[in-house]
C-alpha cells in the first residue's frame, strides 16, 4: 500500500493498494472515497501529475466504481 499526501485546494490525500486496485483518495473536508478496479497506471499518472485534482476529475472521477465514508 502506498500513501501520498496532496498539495491541492480540495484534495488531501491519497493511497493506493496495489493487491486490489484500490484507491482511496481523501478531500480537505473530511470525505473519503474509495474506488475500485483501478489499474495501476492510473494511480502512477495520478501521483505524478502537475494538478492532482485535475487529474482526478478528468480521469478518476465517474470512471470507476466508489464507496462513500466519512473519514474524520
Amino acid at each position: 500500500m502506498e500513501k501520498i499526501d496532496i498539495v491541492s485546494s480540495i484534495l488531501k490525500s491519497a493511497y493506493y493498494d496495489n493487491n486490489y486496485n484500490m484507491l482511496s483518495v481523501t478531500f480537505k473536508n473530511g470525505k473519503e472515497y474509495v474506488f475500485y478496479n483501478v489499474p495501476n497506471d492510473v494511480w502512477n499518472n495520478f501521483k505524478n501529475s502537475e494538478s492532482k485534482g485535475s487529474y482526478f476529475s478528468r480521469y478518476i472521477k465517474g470512471k470507476y466504481v466508489k464507496k462513500f465514508q466519512w473519514k474524520l
